[in-house]
């Protein structure tokens, strides 16, 4: 009997994002287009004598109890699949920055249920993983897949695109972070000046087009993100060298597309005095995936 597994679970970033509408249970309904990158938590889960569910983080801010992502995933494991009787330790390595709008939480619980899958040799396909991510968070289904994907509805339904063509992502994260409750308030208070052109973006990626895609790029809650060094970053990004910027999600993480390596390190260096954090990654064409059962 395996005794542990570890996973590797990336981040996203979005590419665009729109708000389309807002659901009677106060959901907002999307249309985004996420890219999974290199940036990535672990997650080491092992089984434990007795019963019960045991969180522990390198990052004291991040919560142990039954509010953390994975403590939800692991137990709504549990519940559907009769386990009940079982005990397990999770461990998660954080890489991925709090509040960034990069899928933190998101990356952890697919990390969970890829790794209690294989831990526990369910057997369960990919569709029913992703049907148990969606009653954690929306883009839970998203960081099991993986890849490039276009999200819709509330980010839960996913089309695979073509690959984003080879280039390599800086990521700035102010050392403020953004709420995403209070981000799609802003939103709902303000509204958008300006949407992406999800049709044109598409195209792009069809056409292997890296610079049109690149300059397309937009996100509406960026407007209404209300921290001063969201913008800095974006321009100081756009003035290095990216061939486009925008900010990821709700936010507060930046980015921007280089083509060259080169360019992108030495945009980095730019970085350091505004940015809490800087990360040089690169687009991976999977989702939270076990490298280790033993």
């Amino acid at each position: 009997m395996k005794k542990t597994v570890i996973v590797d679970a990336p981040g996203k970033i979005n590419l665009s994002l729109d708000i389309t509408g807002v659901r009677e249970d106060g959901y907002h309904e999307i249309d985004t287009i996420m890219q999974a990158v290199d940036l990535r938590d672990t997650v080491t889960i092992t089984r434990m004598s007795g019963k019960g569910i045991f969180i522990s983080c390198d990052r004291p801010r991040v919560p142990s109890d039954d509010t953390n992502y994975a403590h939800i995933a692991a137990r709504l494991f549990f519940d559907r699949f009769g386990l009940d009787a079982s005990a397990i330790s999770i461990d998660i390595q954080k890489r991925l920055p709090m509040q960034a709008g990069m899928g933190g939480g998101s990356a952890d619980a697919a990390g969970v249920l890829v790794g209690m899958n294989a831990l526990f040799e369910v057997g369960a396909d990919m569709e029913t993983l992703c049907r148990l991510g969606r009653e954690i968070g929306a883009d839970v289904p998203f960081c099991i897949m993986g890849g490039i994907q276009r999200a819709r509805g509330i980010g839960e339904q996913l089309t695979r695109l073509p690959d984003l063509p080879k280039c390599h992502i800086v990521v700035a994260k102010p050392t403020a972070g953004v709420s995403t409750k209070e981000s799609y308030r802003r939103y709902d208070q303000q509204g958008a000046v300006r949407r992406p052109d999800t049709e044109l973006l598409l195209r792009k990626l069809k056409e292997g087009d890296l610079h049109g895609l690149a300059k397309g790029m937009y996100n509406v809650l960026e407007e209404v993100a209300g921290l001063d060094e969201v913008c800095k970053l974006h321009e100081r990004l756009l003035s290095g060298g990216a061939a486009g910027a925008m900010m990821s999600g709700s936010g507060s993480a930046v980015f921007g597309l280089f083509e060259k390596r080169s360019h992108a390190r030495h945009c980095m260096r730019r970085l350091y005095d505004q940015a809490g954090m800087v990360f040089l990654t690169h687009p991976v064409g999977c989702g939270a995936v076990v490298v280790d059962l033993f």
